[in-house]
This record gives C-alpha cells, sequence and structure tokens, in this order.
C-alpha cells in the first residue's frame, strides 16, 4: 500500500509539473534548452541583488531543464551514487542487505528523492515564476564565491529579477524527504530520519553549487594540454 501511494504521489506530482511549465510556453513554442551553466542572468557585483537584465524561463525551457536534471544528465546519477554509498557502508537500512541487490536499493531511494525533489521545485517555481538554474557569482576570491554557492539553495531571483526566498528548492526538499518516508522500511520512516534526508539532499545542492561556482577554474585545472 505505501509502495502504490508513493507511485501515485509521484505520477501527481509530474504531471503538475507538466501542467505548470506548458502553462508558460510562448506562442510561438520556440525554446532552447536552459543552460545552467551559462544562465541569462547577470547580476552586478553585489553578491546578491536585482538584476535589470534578468529573463525570466520560458515554459519549454522550463520543462527541458527538468527533464535533464530530474533524470537525463551525468550529475543525475553521481549526487544519487554518493549518498547510497554512504548508506551502504553503514548498512542503512540493514534489511536491505548488502551486495549489489543491497546497494541498487539504496541508489533507487536516493534517485527516486531527487526526482521527486526536481519535480516538486519545477512545479512549484513555474507557479511562482521562480529561478531554479544557479547564477554565478561576479565576485572575486574563494570565499565570497563559495559563500554565493551555499546561499543560493536560499535565495533566487523571481521573474523580475528581484532578490527572493528560494521557497521552491527548500519546499521541495522537505516535501521529497517525507515523501520517502512512505518506501522505507520501520526504524527509517520516521520524522528524524526524513529531516536528516532533507540535510543530505541540501549538502548535495550545495555541492554542486560549489562546482558550478568554479566550474572555470576546474576545468583548466583538469583539462590536459
Amino acid at each position: 500500500m505505501a509502495l502504490y501511494t508513493a507511485n501515485l504521489l509521484c505520477f501527481t506530482s509530474l504531471l503538475l509539473s507538466g501542467v505548470a511549465v506548458r502553462a508558460q510556453v510562448q506562442p510561438n513554442g520556440a525554446a532552447a534548452i536552459a543552460s545552467e551553466e551559462i544562465p541569462r542572468v547577470v547580476p552586478n557585483d553585489a553578491p546578491f541583488a536585482r538584476s535589470s537584465a534578468h529573463q525570466p524561463l520560458t515554459g519549454n525551457e522550463r520543462w527541458n531543464l527538468y527533464v535533464r536534471r530530474a533524470f537525463w544528465s551525468p550529475g543525475v546519477f553521481l549526487r544519487a551514487a554518493g549518498p547510497a554509498l554512504g548508506a551502504q557502508l553503514n548498512n542503512e537500512p540493514p534489511s536491505w542487505g548488502q551486495g549489489m541487490e543491497g546497494y541498487s536499493k539504496r541508489f533507487a531511494n536516493r534517485f527516486g528523492r531527487f526526482a521527486l525533489q526536481e519535480t516538486y521545485e519545477a512545479a512549484s517555481a513555474a507557479a511562482l515564476g521562480h529561478e531554479v538554474r544557479y547564477i554565478p557569482s561576479k565576485r572575486s576570491g574563494f570565499l565570497p564565491r563559495a559563500g554565493h554557492a551555499l546561499v543560493s539553495n536560499f535565495v533566487t531571483y523571481d521573474r523580475r529579477g528581484r532578490l527572493t526566498p528560494h521557497v521552491a528548492r527548500i519546499g521541495s526538499v522537505f516535501g521529497a524527504e517525507f515523501t520517502g518516508k512512505l518506501w522505507m522500511p520501520a526504524g527509517y520512516n520516521d520524522t528524524a530520519t526524513a529531516m536528516r534526508g532533507v540535510g543530505v539532499q541540501l549538502g548535495v545542492t550545495s555541492g554542486f553549487n560549489l562546482v558550478r561556482e568554479f566550474a572555470p577554474e576546474l576545468k583548466r585545472t583538469f583539462t590536459w594540454k
């Protein structure tokens, strides 16, 4: 019964996401896939400030970005593989066992939660008109840029380029973790475990924000000449 309810919630949230983003499609229907690496938002030198150059995502861009971030990019698998490996090493939950079978269950658990997070976030951000892409900092220095990457989990831009709380991101993390309780075995479906999962989700997202922020430097470092 719990698995059936979880599947129903996943399907419903996916449907809502599609309805929300498709409602914003422009009349000509022409839109390229949105890029998180080169967003069309150009903030000034302040860590977070209103951007007069802000161009909101179209409906098609939101949909394509959602599909790529939730299901079809290398990062999708990496962000599920790491937490799944940690759970495997800690043997949590013990009833899932070890070996490939145990790891596959733990991987599916994390993958499902991240997919739910992206679904909830895409639907709510589309309804609110909030930016979901990562906006790189224009500041210099490691600490200011790292701080910008971490704070980006909690603030974003609205359709007018104004700074606003990232309620879609935070709400989606809580929603995904508390939905994930439905398929967990006894002892791992309580509120405390869900809150710990919220920390894992936010931590992984922060890590990816740091990678996005310092991607140019990382690319130069690891590119063979």
